[in-house]
């Protein structure tokens, strides 16, 4: 029979400490193993309480908080195959989105295509190493991954959201995205019906917006007839930049300016607009400017504008 030292187990809880305070926490029964303590010992310390079993094979010290990254942690080393965090969970960890999921979700590899019972763990044949990167101490689908993923179980406006996020904030771009939809896509792949027809309709965009205002005036104009405009147009005069739009017509010398309650109502913010308006208007510019209501509410009538503007009645 082997007997462990004291100072052994120690050394052993130690090293185990500094695993679990990688992965919120938590450390599995294999990284237990790698470690030298046997599956016996640890039953005999969640017996005690020395220890709480957060999954059948994961385990917390005891006052580690139950939170939904440590969940996260557990479940992906509760899988003993390739594993991320995914879906809305991934798109939560990424930024892609600010809602907090109401539960965590997984991605693993399919075995023999045996599916699992666990709604939170999804399977996939086409899942690789390469889909995977440490997140905050998650193992987590990329972010062009997760993109085409959240298609299967979310709604479209969802999906959008993400997308139009990860474009503007530079985790992908669009021909990333368009890249592993080529990659993964096949007959019934769930995702895909959602995403493609949003990065086909985002191809035919000039540009990357930098707020979700102006994503709702780009796919505003783009979904009419209208021509595409220019995104973050600079006017410059004798090498000096004037002032830069979030939007123009050049060859109209039109410049479009989207206001949101939130960025363009503090008193400097506004007073810096009439600034640069004046200056446009003295270059011979003319200035459009709408706001996040009338671009909700009143979409035709914002499209009325601009086509009278651009000679399209």
């Amino acid at each position: 029979m082997r007997i462990m030292r004291r100072s052994n187990v120690s050394n052993l809880d130690r090293a185990l400490g500094e695993i679990a305070a990688k992965q919120h926490g938590v450390f599995s029964l294999a990284q237990a193993r790698a470690a030298g303590i046997p599956q016996s010992t640890l039953d005999k310390r969640v017996a005690r309480g020395a220890l709480t079993r957060v999954q059948s094979t994961v385990f917390a010290f005891p006052g580690v908080a139950a939170t939904w990254q440590r969940d996260a942690s557990a479940l992906v080393l509760s899988v003993p195959r390739l594993a991320a965090a995914s879906h809305k969970t991934a798109a939560f960890i990424w930024g892609l989105s600010s809602m907090e999921p109401e539960r965590v979700e997984i991605v693993t590899v399919r075995h023999q295509r045996i599916q699992r019972r666990n709604p939170q763990i999804h399977e996939s044949v086409d899942l690789e190493p390469r889909d995977v990167l440490i997140m905050d101490g998650i193992p987590t689908t990329t972010p062009v991954r997760t993109v085409v993923d959240v298609g299967a179980t979310a709604s479209p406006r969802y999906v959008e959201h993400c997308l139009d996020t990860g474009l503007r904030v530079g985790l992908f771009r669009l021909g990333d995205v368009a890249g592993f939809i080529k990659r993964v896509a096949k007959s019934g792949r769930n995702g895909i019906g959602t995403i493609r027809p949003l990065v086909e309709g985002r191809a035919r965009w000039q540009t990357i917006t930098e707020s979700a205002l102006e994503d709702l005036f780009l796919r505003l104009v783009v979904e009419s007839e209208l021509p595409s405009p220019a995104g973050q147009y600079r006017v410059v005069e004798d090498s000096r930049i004037v002032c830069r739009a979030d939007f123009a017509y050049p060859e109209h010398n039109i410049l479009i300016e989207l206001d949101s309650e939130q960025y363009h109502m503090d008193r400097d913010t506004f007073q810096r607009d009439r600034e640069k308006q004046n200056r446009a208007h003295a270059l011979g510019w003319t200035v459009y400017r709408f706001t996040w209501r009338q671009l909700k509410d009143e979409p035709a009538a914002v499209l009325q504008v601009l086509a009278s503007a651009l000679g399209h009645d």
